[in-house]
């Protein structure tokens, strides 16, 4: 996704989203203690790492508009995961509030660099604009985390367009298993991607077929319903 435009208004649309799937889930206290789909974290983690990822790109990005190059997390990985673990354990209103508060932080910085066309500013480790596609990717992926109503075969079609091929292509760098990826037609969200297909060179592949959102699914270490592989982690 390189159109910073069309990038913009996929982060938009896959936030607010968010915000009133979250709104509408009317969780207690309990429910947000309740384990998430990633392994030792509650639905807390996951809802404080949305937002302090939010924070993290506002202030590099706000860094960006000033000139300045400000790394997302100044205390690196440590105090990112130490900011995660402080946060977790918050009551559903207090985490609900972060989500929705950091996200319009981080709206408002996105506008002013669209008003200045200034997605080209360097912005610590990458352009401002390709923030645009690793914050749809977090919400995206990490709405899914939270193990609640939202399910991989609900994400919008223009992201499992955009972000499928481009796991998939990376599949050797995951797995010494030969495989062949086709997606099928049935069930899948992108008629456009229907047929295409992967490979991981080698004799006698397996075969991995499947609807275009649970390919990604997997590729992405999400349920997914596959008769799969087991792939080494994404990052």
């Amino acid at each position: 996704m390189t159109d910073p435009t069309v990038a913009l208004g996929a982060v938009r649309a896959s936030t607010a989203a968010l915000v009133h799937g979250l709104t509408a889930q009317q969780w207690t206290d309990d429910d947000v203690r309740a384990p998430s789909l990633l392994p030792d974290w509650s639905r807390g983690h996951v809802l404080t790492h949305i937002a302090r990822n939010a924070d993290g790109i506002t202030r590099t990005l706000s860094g960006a508009l000033r000139g300045e190059r400000v790394p997302r997390y100044p205390d690196g990985p440590a105090g990112r995961n130490a900011d995660i673990e402080a946060g977790a354990g918050r009551g559903s209103i207090e985490l609900l509030t972060d989500v929705r508060e950091s996200a319009e932080r981080l709206d408002r910085v996105l506008s002013a660099l669209a008003d200045a066309d200034g997605w080209e500013l360097p912005a610590d480790d990458r352009s401002a604009g390709e923030y645009l596609p690793a914050r749809w990717r977090e919400v995206e992926i990490h709405r899914v985390d939270l193990d609640a109503a939202y399910t991989p075969q609900d994400w919008p079609p223009e992201f499992v367009a955009y972000l499928l091929p481009e796991l998939a292509e990376k599949l050797p760098g995951r797995t010494d298993t030969p495989l062949t990826i086709t997606v099928a037609e049935d069930g899948s969200l992108v008629p456009g991607l229907v047929g295409r297909s992967w490979a991981v060179p080698g004799d006698a592949p397996a075969e991995v077929s499947g609807p275009d959102w649970a390919l990604l699914a997997w590729l992405t270490g999400r349920p997914h319903g596959l008769d799969a592989p087991q792939l080494d982690p994404w990052s």
